[in-house]
């Protein structure tokens, strides 16, 4: 696991060692994320899903972890107004932060690193499905909210099924549930893309990395990653122990899932959305940084 915690690392690091060096330009950056975007990552998602072992218990498990999400992003929310006296800009950036967590880019591969290959195919239907659909759902809900447009159901199908990784899932999930098995040789040339997509997905976290924010937000960001990184999957664990479940693989898989930072993409939501993109930036650039110490503290405590 220290392993995969120090080559993450030295990704993250890489991207933003080219950032400062001014080794990438804004042409660079776009080729290198719509690789990322629709090559690398559809890739990743399909060979991880088809050969996910899909079974009732995973989907109590992605049920479990997605109303841990949503119930600390709703509690977060009402304490950011009833309690901590926040106004309702600054509440709905705390709470769309604490519910969606960088479970693809960071989580993915920090779950390769604890809990092994299996457990990372499930984790990026847990991205897909605890992240991805709720992003999709929230997104538009979070503008009405502030004034942005309205929400509408529609445009959200339309654009989740114009979305490549949620159309590589389905195709996944398609595919595996075919009375017929795809030769291993078929997904060659799908293997060395999904190679690809964690290293050039770390290497994007760190081209966007930026500090200057986090002297400034600090306080906040920390606020938002207690509730992300701590209270979310310490709540995900409790119940796994009041209602006496063993803790398998998938639930490892989930509580480190659960851990991970806020979203990086949510601080583009919150941007397009009128509200506090810096505590955003603050809060995604702590988290990285705090997921080396949070991932090794709850694989152990799983292991209690």
């Amino acid at each position: 696991m220290l392993v995969a915690i120090y080559s993450i690392f030295v990704f993250i690091f890489l991207g933003y060692f080219a950032r400062r060096m001014r080794m990438l330009g804004n042409r660079q950056g776009n080729i290198l994320l719509g690789f990322l975007l629709n090559f690398a990552l559809p890739s990743a998602i399909f060979k991880g899903v088809y050969h996910s072992s899909i079974n009732l218990e995973l989907v109590l498990t992605l049920l479990g972890a997605l109303c841990c999400s949503l119930g600390c992003g709703a509690l977060m929310y009402v304490l950011a107004r009833k309690f901590f006296g926040c106004i309702q800009p600054v509440a709905l950036t705390l709470a769309f932060l604490v519910t969606l967590h960088n479970t693809l880019f960071l989580g993915v591969p920090m779950v390769y690193g604890a809990v092994g290959l299996e457990a990372s195919h499930k984790a990026i239907l847990f991205d897909q499905l605890c992240t991805g659909l709720p992003l999709a759902i929230l997104t538009p809900i979070l503008m009405s909210l502030n004034g942005k447009g309205k929400f509408n159901i529609r445009a959200v199908l339309i654009r989740l099924f114009a979305n490549p990784l949620f159309l590589s899932m389905l195709s996944g999930l398609a595919l595996k549930f075919l009375p017929i098995e795809i030769p291993e040789d078929v997904f060659a040339p799908i293997n060395a893309l999904a190679a690809c997509a964690t290293p050039v997905a770390l290497f994007a976290i760190g081209v966007q990395l930026n500090f200057k924010e986090v002297r400034t937000e600090w306080k906040n960001a920390l606020l938002v990653l207690v509730f992300s990184m701590l209270i979310t999957p310490a709540l995900y664990l409790a119940s796994l122990h009041i209602l006496h479940i063993p803790i398998s693989s998938d639930h490892q898989m989930a509580l480190i899932e659960l851990s991970m930072p806020p979203l990086i993409s949510s601080a583009a939501v919150i941007a397009r959305a009128g509200l506090n993109q810096k505590i955003a930036i603050a809060s995604i650039v702590l988290g990285i940084a705090l997921s080396a110490l949070n991932v090794p503290l709850w694989k152990y405590l799983s292991c209690l």
